[in-house]
């Protein structure tokens, strides 16, 4: 469900529904008192990546349009089913409900081999751990504020992972057709597609090839 702006930068978090998996039950406590302090309306716990799939998979099966979770926070080091094989899952999944699910991965070893391990499996955002009242909800905040696009290409599915648009001094080899923009790299032609911001609750995303 998508966050009521009461006014100006204050929100309301009274309709997200959030779903926390962490094999640890006073790691998942403390968060789960953080964001009810947020006001966060519904939490739904998992204890590890095979419960929290369970709980999707059913969400997914609802014959509902309105989602049964809108945001994921997992344990990166759980057991069963570890955060990355739970966002992998997630990512590959045949539903919109569950595939296009921001992901925050949370660790206490967050470092940048971890890091970049979620980011290849398409994880929105990463929170580090011990975790803050401040930093669980800037997390929040950017998936709602500032949502990336998805794209598809080789080997990767998820948010864009390019935060920032630098800036490029070589030729432009994009050629605009009458089904977008076609990136042409090494011979292999890419479809680049306009693409929707999309806030959690929102109707399901397109895929964009990037």
């Amino acid at each position: 469900m998508t966050p009521k702006r009461t006014s100006g930068k204050y929100y309301r978090f009274d309709d997200l529904s959030i779903l926390v998996a962490d094999d640890n039950r006073f790691v998942r406590s403390i968060l789960v008192t953080i964001l009810k302090a947020l006001g966060v309306g519904k939490v739904i716990q998992a204890d590890n990546g095979e419960e929290a799939m369970a709980v999707l998979e059913v969400s997914a099966q609802m014959q509902l349009d309105v989602k049964e979770v809108d945001v994921v926070f997992a344990d990166h080091l759980m057991a069963p089913g570890d955060g990355l094989e739970l966002l992998r899952w997630i990512r590959t999944h045949e539903s919109d409900k569950v595939k296009f699910l921001p992901f925050i991965m949370m660790s206490g070893e967050a470092d940048y081999r971890s890091v970049t391990a979620a980011r290849d499996v398409g994880v929105t955002e990463y929170l580090a751990k011990p975790m803050s009242v401040l930093n669980v909800a800037s997390r929040l905040l950017a998936v709602i504020d500032r949502p990336r696009p998805f794209v598809r290409a080789p080997g990767y599915f998820g948010p864009d992972r390019r935060r920032q648009t630098l800036p490029f001094d070589g030729a432009d080899r994009r050629v605009m057709t009458e089904e977008g923009v076609r990136l042409v790299d090494e011979g292999e032609h890419v479809v680049v597609e306009p693409q929707a911001e999309r806030e959690p609750g929102d109707a399901p995303q397109q895929e964009t090839e990037a």
